[in-house]
C-alpha cells in the first residue's frame, strides 16, 4: 500500500514523465505504409529522393527480423487541422490542387529543390499522418522507441514553405501534435542529416516546449541554405553543430555528443525525443569526400545513446540519404541502438579533428551562458588550458563566406526562373562500385566483441586540448570542402559551368530576354 501510494504521488508531481515509466519495456514500433511510394518524379529519373529509399530500408529490416516483435503502426493521411499546426492551409490548399505533370512542375519554379508529381500529395499526408500514429502509439504506451519509415522527407519545410525535396514537416508535425493534442510538455529533436533542419528551426525556434540540435555541413556559409543563423551562435533551445570540415567520422560525432548534446538534454530532461534520421552524412554516401564519413554503426551509437535519455521515448524519422548501400545499412543500425541490440564497437579518438574541435569549443563557451553543464564544462576546459600552459579557449570572429549565394537565389525563384531537373549528376558506375566495397569492407570489419565503455571525463577533456597545432588542423581541414563550394558559385557567376544547383544561366537568359 505504501509504494502504490508512491506511485500515486510520482504520477500526480510529474504527470508528463509518470505516463512513461514503462515504457522502455514497450514493443517497438514502425510506420511504413506503401501510398508513400506513389510520390515519384514523373519528369526527372535523376531524383535522388526516389521510392526505393524507403522500400529498400523496410526490406533490410524485415530480412534482418528486426520488425518480428515489432507493432506495424498503421499510417493514415494527416487532416487539415493537422498539417496547420505547422504549415499554412494556404499552402495545403495549393498542393491539394495539382494534378498532373505539368502543373507539378510548373508550381516547383519557384521552389528551392522541390520536385512533385500528381500524388506526392498523398504521400506527403499519409507521412505526417502516419508519424503523429507513431508519436501517438508510444505516448499511449502501445509501443516504445520506434521508427517512421516515411516520405517524402520533411526537415527542410515549413509554414508555406517546401523545399529540399520536402512537403510537410513530418517530425515538427509530430512534436507540435505530441504537445498540443497529447499533454507533453518538452519534446527534443536531434537532426543528424548533413543538411541543416531549415524547416524545423522556423517551426519551433520561438517555443520553448522544443529543444532542437542540428549537426549539418556548414562549411562557414559556403554551403546551402548560405545563412549565418545556422553557425554555433543560436539561442539556449537551440544546439548547432555546424561541421566547417568534411569527413568527420562516427566517433567525432560521438564525443560532441558526450560533451555538448548529452548533457544538455539530461539537463533539460526532455519527456520524448524525436530524431531526424537522415543518412546522408554516412561513409560514401553521394557527396563522397566533400561529405561526412559516418560509418553506419555510429549511426547505432547515436541512437542508444539518445535513447538511454528518453528510454522506450525515443523516434526516429527517416529524412536524407541517398546511396542506398549506405543508407540501408545505417538505418539497420539505427534500430539496433533503438531495439537496445549490440552493435560493432566504436574507438573514441585522442583528439577529435581540428574543425568539428573548434565548433565543439565554441558550443561550449556559447552555451555556458545558458546552462550549468557547460558552465562545469567550460571551467574544466579552461583549467585544462592553463594546466598545459596554454590560453584560455576564446572563440575566433566567425567566418562566413556565403555572401551574394542566398541573394542570388532569391532572384532565381522571384523570377521563376529555377531549373526543376538534374540538380545532382548520378555516380558513376566505377565510383558505384567503389563505394559499394568500401561499405563492404567497413562492414567485415565490424567487432562485436569489444566493450564499449564510454571514455571518462579526462579522456573527453584531452580531446578538445586547443594549441597552435590543433588551429592549423582546423584552417587546413576546414579550407578544402569550403573552397570548393565557394568557387562553384563564383564559377557559375563567370560562366565557367552552365548551372548549380537550381540556377540555370539559359534558363535566366530566357526570362529577362538577353544573355546574362
Amino acid at each position: 500500500l505504501k509504494m502504490l501510494r508512491s506511485a500515486l504521488l510520482i504520477y500526480r508531481l510529474a504527470p508528463s514523465n509518470a505516463r512513461f515509466l514503462s515504457s522502455s519495456s514497450k514493443p517497438f514500433g514502425f510506420v511504413y505504409d506503401e501510398r508513400m511510394l506513389a510520390h515519384d518524379c514523373p519528369y526527372d529519373s535523376t531524383m535522388a529522393e526516389k521510392p526505393e529509399r524507403m522500400k529498400l530500408i523496410y526490406e533490410r529490416l524485415v530480412q534482418e527480423k528486426q520488425l518480428e516483435k515489432a507493432v506495424n503502426i498503421p499510417a493514415r493521411p494527416a487532416t487539415d487541422e493537422e498539417l496547420a499546426l505547422n504549415h499554412s492551409l494556404e499552402l495545403v490548399k495549393e498542393l491539394d490542387e495539382l494534378k498532373t505533370n505539368e502543373q507539378c512542375e510548373e508550381y516547383c519554379k519557384d521552389k528551392e529543390i522541390l520536385w512533385l508529381g500528381p500524388r506526392s500529395m498523398e504521400a506527403a499526408r499519409v507521412a505526417a499522418g502516419g508519424s503523429i500514429e507513431l508519436v501517438k502509439a508510444n505516448v499511449e504506451g502501445r509501443i516504445g522507441n520506434g521508427f517512421a519509415i516515411v516520405r517524402p522527407p520533411g526537415h527542410h519545410a515549413y509554414g508555406k514553405t517546401p523545399q529540399g525535396y520536402c512537403v510537410f514537416n513530418n517530425v515538427a508535425v509530430a512534436a507540435k501534435y505530441a504537445v498540443e493534442k497529447l499533454g507533453l510538455e518538452k519534446v527534443a529533436i536531434v537532426d543528424f542529416d548533413i543538411h541543416p533542419a531549415n524547416g524545423t528551426l522556423p517551426s519551433i525556434q520561438d517555443d520553448s516546449r522544443f529543444h532542437l540540435t542540428s549537426f549539418h555541413a556548414y562549411h562557414h556559409g559556403a554551403f546551402w541554405p548560405w545563412e549565418k543563423e545556422y553557425d554555433y551562435d543560436t539561442k539556449k533551445e537551440q544546439l548547432f553543430f555546424p561541421l566547417n570540415g568534411a569527413m568527420n567520422t562516427e566517433v567525432d560525432y560521438l564525443s560532441a555528443f558526450h560533451h555538448v548534446l548529452l548533457p544538455v538534454l539530461r539537463e533539460w530532461k526532455p519527456d520524448m525525443i524525436l530524431i531526424s534520421a537522415g543518412f546522408d552524412a554516412g561513409y560514401c554516401d553521394v557527396m563522397l569526400d566533400m561529405g561526412q564519413s559516418v560509418k553506419a554503426h555510429g549511426y547505432g551509437h547515436m541512437a542508444r545513446q539518445l535513447a538511454e535519455i528518453a528510454p522506450g521515448r525515443t523516434i526516429a524519422f527517416l529524412e536524407g540519404g541517398y546511396f542506398p548501400h549506405n543508407y540501408v545499412e545505417s538505418a539497420h543500425m539505427m534500430v539496433k541502438g533503438l531495439q537496445n541490440e549490440p552493435l560493432p564497437s566504436v574507438e573514441y579518438p585522442a583528439l577529435v579533428q581540428g574543425p568539428l574541435r573548434e565548433t565543439i569549443l565554441n558550443s561550449i563557451h556559447h552555451h555556458a551562458a545558458h546552462w550549468s553543464c557547460m558552465q562545469q564544462k567550460l571551467q574544466s576546459v579552461q583549467q585544462q588550458q592553463r594546466r598545459l600552459g596554454l590560453a584560455d579557449y576564446t572563440p575566433s570572429p566567425r567566418l562566413f563566406i556565403g555572401h551574394g549565394v542566398r541573394d542570388y537565389w532569391e532572384k532565381v525563384k522571384e523570377m521563376r526562373a529555377v531549373r526543376t531537373r538534374e540538380w545532382f549528376p548520378p555516380l558513376d558506375a566505377a565510383t558505384t562500385q567503389a563505394s559499394i566495397e568500401k561499405i563492404d569492407a567497413v562492414k567485415k570489419a565490424y567487432d562485436y566483441s569489444k566493450p564499449c565503455p564510454t571514455p571518462d571525463e579526462s579522456a573527453l577533456l584531452e580531446q578538445l586540448v586547443w594549441d597552435e597545432k590543433a588551429r592549423a588542423d582546423s584552417y587546413i581541414k576546414s579550407a578544402p570542402a569550403s573552397l570548393c563550394m565557394y568557387n562553384e558559385f563564383y564559377d557559375f557567376l563567370a560562366g565557367k559551368i552552365p548551372n548549380m544547383m537550381i540556377c540555370d544561366m539559359k534558363i535566366m537568359a530566357e526570362k529577362v530576354g538577353k544573355k546574362l
